[in-house]
């Protein structure tokens, strides 16, 4: 990492709260997986109903740097107001496709 950005490390964990049923989340909310089974979470109405996608617990403000890793299929990394919808499969749900999200 460039001596430069280590300023703006953000430590971000994932946020049980939101995470769609077809994810799991692992390694203390670090890490999430994708499942073919729905996982026995409680419901919650933060929750990602249909979207396969998740939200980090920790808020961003300012400046915020951080990388992700990954393996597989892909994934799609974004930055949304918490504001953004939780039900359904349109456009305001995914991130990066509604004046809510970037991607």
């Amino acid at each position: 990492m460039k001596p430069g950005l280590r300023k703006y490390v953000c430590d971000l964990t994932l946020d049980l709260n939101t995470v769609n049923r077809l994810l799991s989340l692992s390694e203390e909310n670090r890490k999430v997986t994708c499942r073919r089974e729905k996982q026995p979470y409680p419901d919650h109405p933060e929750r990602f109903e249909d979207c396969g996608q998740v939200l980090c617990r920790e808020g961003l403000t300012g400046r915020c740097y951080w990388e992700v890793e990954w393996s597989g299929r892909g994934a799609v990394i974004g930055v949304t107001y918490k504001g953004i919808s939780r039900r359904g499969w349109g456009d305001d749900c995914w991130l990066g496709a509604n004046d809510k999200s970037w991607s």
